[in-house]
Order: structure tokens, then C-alpha cells, then sequence
């Protein structure tokens, strides 16, 4: 019979927790996995234990006949390690004060029941509106679990350790987000078991999961929690072929594509901290709340942003002097208020002098950190700077190269200095590999195609740039179009440049120049403008009209 005394709970308060588990909305087990749940307890709790094998599991739960041999057929030892991560999510997020644990050890099919203290594994409580201020600490913190590994990795030893540690390199690169192991690093005193890491390092997402390694095949599945409700953030699943040559790339290709997709700008821990941003009144913002509001502003150029967004960073160096992260982003802002306005006027210092200083303090706090590389390279760019913006580019996408932004800003500043053979790769790596990424960096797309005559899809890399306050993407539809035939989109390209800027035909070269096109690009597209119908001088400008904001 069932052992009460060794077990710590009793068979009652087994069957009790056994019943809130699968009742509840955050056990995310399958329903075959929760019959496979309930008759290991079940089995255990009637004293037969003995009988709970690979074998009975495989013909009493999951349907399998008697021919069943485990050594072929690995679906017992595949669905436990499911399950395992199942009730591990389960008992950090809605079953962290249960009063009783069930777990299944690694090695057997038996579970262990627990009675708990639940004071020992409470989570701290939901943050508050002004989470980014809690700890006094710029950026999230993450914790990556241990991922649980099945199948046979007999062929394939320390194979998903290997993955967990690339996938923590991968994570550390963007530096606004703190990274903790499952467990402590050598040398160093501190809580291993997850709750009290959660509570110990003010923790707010658990990215957990598994893998699946076989002669042949690598499979992982990742899951990101939030820490403190419990909300199923993210979940993803990758597959790749494994062959000896390749083993690795193929292991660090899924743990860089995963440290992407959650950390990179626009990524899913970027939209998630958005939208409480968003909602947050701006008294209640702190600093990084401002840098997530830069990366807002930085997606789109809206104008109305600009002051806003700019004010606010200006406050954070202020309220945070060593957060390097708010060095580089209002750096980049001051970059644009010299594309918004190229001489300077009515500001003291000149807006590139206080860019090259924010941007240059940025990498002193930080010279590990990519933004700060990215923001010196674009003051140095609209200085004239063109060899030395595109070092400090290169840099900065050597520091990071998960980072797409950095990636896809290269690109484009090779496009337009038409050498192809660098944009057009990186550009293309940066979209495939965030779809979300800023479209203003189609137009190095958009101009490739145009100079090689492919017209068509010239307009449609066009019609994909949603930044309606920038003449450039009108610029590139215009041209487009009007090399198609198309005359009306041509005009309606035309008229929505002069709504932006009602005096840019008098000043197109000029523009062009400024932001270091090539200068076979520049005849390329001012003809196009002029085929268009982009007049030399609107006779209706206004005297003083604001330029076009210059996001190139």
C-alpha cells in the first residue's frame, strides 16, 4: 500500500491535489497526458507502484498492444518529459501555494508526492504599474530553466546543455535584459530551487521547455512565462535535421533564433512591456519604460513622438547617469533632430554635437553594448562620416548580430551607397528573420530592385513601408510607378511627398546629398521624380514650411 510516511502526503491529500491539477486551466498537459497523470497516481496511491513501467503505460494509457518493446518505441519516455514540464509550469505559476507537490523524477514513472510549505514557494506578488522602478534595475530579468531532454541522447552527450548555454549567449547580447541559469555560477552562494531564484533576483519571465535528440533529428519546444502571474507569454516549436558535420550550427541556429524572437526590438518581450507602457500614465514611467517608448518612436518616426519621446529620455540620463541603454537611444534622437532640421537652427548645442556626446558616453558606460555603437554610427553618418559610420555599424552588429535592427540599418546604409553585395544579404537576413522589423529599411529593397530595372517589385517593397511621415517610401512609389505606367499611383506617390514636404522638388539633390546617397543613385532617382511629376519648385510652398523628416 501507499507509504504515507515516506511519501509526506497523504493518500487523500494526493487525490485532492491530483484533482485541482488536472481541473485546472494553467496544467497545459494533453488529454492523453493527463490520463497518463492519473493512472501513475492512482497506480501509486493503491500500492502498485511496482507495476508502473514503460510497458503497462505504453498498453493501459496510450493504447499501444501487446508487441510493444520500449527500446524501439520511445512514446513513454517522450510524453513523461512533456508531462514533467507540464506540472513544472503548472507549480510556478497557479500551483505555487499548493500544499501538495506531485512530480515525476527523471529515470522513473513512479511520482513522488510532497507536502510543501507554500510560504517556501510563494511568488512574489503581481508588479505594480511602476514595475520598471521596483528594483531600481534598467531592463527585465529572465530566468532560463534547465531544459528537460528526451529521447536517447546517447549519441549526442551534453547536446541540450550545449543548447541552454548558447542560448543564454544568445540572450546576454541584448544588453537591456538580465540573464539568470537555472543555477548559481561556480563559486558563487545563492538559492538554486527556481521560486526562490524568482524571488531572490526580482525575476519577472521563466523561459522553460524541452528537447528531443535522436540519431537524426533535434527538436525543442520553449515556452516564456511571466513570473509573476503565471501568463503563458510565448510558446514555440523548432525542428531541425542533425548530422554530425553541422550538429552544432544546427543547435546555436534554434537557440539564436529563439533568443531573438523573444529579446530583439519589436520582439516578444519588447511587445509585452509595450502595452504596459502604453497603459502606464507618464508620471509612473521610469527609465526603461522610456527607452521601450524610443523603440516605439524609432518603428514608425512619427513626428508627433519626437518631443515626447526625446523630453522623456532626457529625464532618464538624468534620473539613471549609467544607464548606457538611454545614452544611445537619445543620442539617436538628437541624430534625428538634425535630419529634421540640417542646420541646427534654434538649438544649443548643435544637435550632432550632442549626438556624437550622448552616443560616445553611451559606449564609455557600456563598450560591450551594440545600441551605443549603432547611435555613433548614425551621428557619424549624418556628419559625413560615411567610412567611419559603417566601422561603428560593423561593430555594432559584430556585438549583437541577433539584434535585426543593427542588422537591417547596415544593410540599408550599404544600399545606399550601392554596395549591393553586403545590403542585399543583410536586409534580407534582417526581414526573415523578424518579419516585424521597421519597414523604413525596405528602401534599400526597394532601391535595388528599382536600379535593376525590376520595377514591379520595386513598388511592392514600397507599398510594405508604413512610415507615413517621411517622404522616402512616397519617393520609392512614385518612381516606381511611374517607370510602370502607372500614372495615378505615380501622382498620388507625388502628392503625398509635397503634403510632407511642399518645397522638396527645389531641394531633392540636395537632400539626396546630405543623407550620402551614391551619386549614380541620386541621378537614378531624381530623374525617376522628374518622370513622375515632382516639380522643380511648388509655386503653393509656404515660406518657412518644416523640411521632410530625414529618417535616412
Amino acid at each position: 500500500m501507499f507509504n504515507e510516511a515516506k511519501r509526506g502526503a497523504g493518500p487523500d491529500a494526493v487525490r485532492h491535489q491530483m484533482t485541482r491539477v488536472l481541473a485546472s486551466a494553467d496544467f497545459d498537459a494533453s488529454d492523453r497526458n493527463r490520463r497518463f497523470l492519473k493512472y501513475v497516481v492512482d497506480e501509486t496511491l493503491e500500492g502498485r507502484a511496482d507495476r508502473v513501467k514503460a510497458y503497462t503505460i505504453a498498453t493501459t494509457v496510450f493504447g499501444r498492444d501487446a508487441s510493444f518493446d520500449p527500446q524501439i518505441d520511445s512514446i513513454v519516455r517522450i510524453e513523461a518529459g512533456r508531462l514533467r514540464r507540464s506540472l513544472e509550469r503548472y507549480y510556478l505559476t497557479a500551483g505555487a501555494k499548493d500544499p501538495v507537490r506531485i512530480e515525476i523524477p527523471r529515470g522513473s514513472y513512479v511520482p513522488d508526492f510532497e507536502a510543501t510549505d507554500a510560504s517556501a514557494t510563494d511568488l512574489p506578488p503581481p508588479a505594480e504599474a511602476t514595475n520598471s522602478k521596483r528594483s531600481g534595475r534598467n531592463g527585465r530579468a529572465l530566468l532560463v530553466m534547465t531544459f528537460e531532454e528526451d529521447g536517447d541522447p546517447s549519441a549526442w552527450r551534453g547536446f541540450t546543455r550545449g543548447f541552454t548555454r548558447q542560448l543564454i549567449v544568445g540572450l546576454t547580447r541584448f544588453t537591456d535584459l538580465f540573464v539568470f541559469g537555472q543555477h548559481a555560477p561556480l563559486g558563487h552562494a545563492g538559492p538554486t530551487d527556481t521560486a526562490s531564484r524568482v524571488a531572490a533576483f526580482d525575476i519577472e519571465y521563466l523561459l522553460t521547455g524541452g528537447t528531443t535528440v535522436s540519431a537524426d533529428r533535434f527538436s525543442v519546444e520553449a515556452l516564456l512565462i511571466d513570473a509573476r502571474t503565471g501568463q503563458h507569454i510565448w510558446a514555440g516549436s523548432f525542428e531541425r535535421n542533425l548530422q554530425t558535420h553541422d550538429a552544432a550550427t544546427v543547435r546555436d541556429e534554434i537557440a539564436n533564433g529563439i533568443a531573438r524572437t523573444l529579446a530583439q526590438p519589436y520582439g516578444v518581450i519588447f511587445s509585452t512591456i509595450a502595452r504596459h507602457t502604453d497603459e502606464t500614465p507618464p508620471e509612473d514611467l521610469g527609465s526603461y519604460d522610456r527607452v521601450i517608448q524610443f523603440y516605439q518612436y524609432w518603428r514608425s518616426y512619427d513626428r508627433t513622438l519626437f518631443e515626447p519621446v526625446r523630453a522623456g529620455l532626457e529625464q532618464a540620463i538624468v534620473n539613471d547617469p549609467d544607464y548606457a541603454e538611454a545614452f544611445a537611444c537619445l543620442s539617436q534622437m538628437y541624430s534625428n533632430a538634425f535630419r529634421l532640421r540640417p542646420d541646427g537652427r534654434g538649438r544649443t548645442p548643435p544637435p550632432l554635437q550632442r549626438a556624437l556626446a550622448l552616443a560616445r558616453r553611451a559606449i564609455e558606460l557600456a563598450p560591450s553594448a551594440s545600441r551605443g555603437h549603432h547611435a555613433l554610427a548614425l551621428a557619424l553618418w549624418f556628419a559625413g562620416d560615411v567610412s567611419g559610420a559603417l566601422v561603428a555599424l560593423e561593430s555594432s552588429h559584430a556585438l549583437n548580430p541577433n539584434d535585426t535592427d543593427v542588422m537591417a540599418d547596415l544593410g540599408l546604409r550599404y544600399a545606399l551607397r550601392a554596395t549591393w553585395d553586403k545590403a542585399v544579404p543583410l536586409l534580407e537576413e534582417a526581414f526573415a528573420r523578424n518579419p516585424a522589423e521597421s519597414s523604413i529599411y525596405r528602401i534599400g529593397l526597394s532601391l535595388h530592385h528599382y536600379v535593376n530595372g525590376r520595377y514591379d517589385e520595386a513598388l511592392a517593397q514600397a507599398h510594405q513601408i508604413e512610415a507615413p511621415h517621411i517622404v522616402y517610401g512616397y519617393i520609392m512609389i512614385a518612381i516606381a510607378a511611374a517607370q510602370l505606367g502607372l500614372q495615378h499611383e505615380a501622382e498620388a506617390g507625388v502628392k503625398a511627398i509635397l503634403t510632407i514636404d511642399p518645397a522638396y522638388g527645389a531641394h531633392r539633390t540636395r537632400d539626396l546629398k546630405a543623407h550620402n546617397l551614391h551619386d549614380d543613385l541620386i541621378e537614378v532617382v531624381v530623374e525617376g521624380l522628374r518622370k513622375a511629376g515632382l516639380p522643380r519648385c511648388n509655386a503653393e510652398a509656404a515660406e518657412g514650411v518644416m523640411p521632410a523628416l530625414r529618417v535616412i
